[in-house]
Formats: structure tokens, sequence, C-alpha cells
């Protein structure tokens, strides 16, 4: 058994985002066949860029007010207590609400795919 009270959050994930991101990781595993777990700290409307999982990704919104995209989709808002489950290799982005924090708890299978756009 493993406990996690919390995760290193002292530096912003970066690079990959619009706006402040702080990534929170409780759980990173050894290989692609386990997902990560992780608390992802959205300040004031930042987002991901666009990117897909190739195991899929669950999130779950803890506080604050979300917001999630796919093409198919458009943008979606989503309210504290929320869950989102993105099927595998799905592309999507996500991230707070603009004028809003939001907190995502997620797992993710897979080395997440990033692409270098940002949702417009």
């Amino acid at each position: 058994m493993k406990v996690v009270d919390g995760g290193n959050r002292e530096s912003s994930y970066g690079g990959r985002f619009t706006g402040a991101v702080e990534l929170e990781m409780l759980n990173a595993t050894p290989t692609d066949d386990e997902p990560d777990t992780a608390f992802v700290h959205f300040h004031d409307g930042a987002v991901t860029f666009w990117h897909s999982h190739p195991g899929g990704q669950q999130f779950f919104v803890v506080s604050g007010e979300a917001r999630v995209g796919t093409e198919a989709d458009g943008e979606v808002q989503l309210a504290s207590g929320t869950l989102v489950v993105c099927p595998p290799d799905e592309r999507h982005w996500h991230g707070a609400a603009p004028g809003h924090d939001a907190t995502l708890l997620t797992v993710t299978w897979g080395t997440t795919q990033w692409e270098t756009t940002a949702p417009e």
C-alpha cells in the first residue's frame, strides 16, 4: 500500500499551458501500464494546449469553475463535482473558466501527446 497526503507543488508547470498552472503529482507510475494521478491547479482562465492520451484520461473538478473542449463538442463549462471521461487518443484541452481558478484531479493512462497550439 502507498499512502499519499499531497504532492510537491513548489514549481509551476509551464510550456504547455496558457497562464499559470501548478502540477501536484500524487502518484507517478514507472510505466504506461498504470495510470498517473495528479492535482492540476489552473489559475484564472489558464488552459492546456491541445493534447491526447493513448490510454485515455479522467478528471474530476475538485473546486472552482472549469472547462474542457474537443473538436466534436466545442467548449463545455464544468462545475465543481463534475467528472469528465476522455477515451483513448481523443484530442482535447481543459482548464479553468475565464475569471476563475479550478483544481482538477486527473488520472491519465500513457504518456501525454502534446501539441504546440492552445485552443482559440
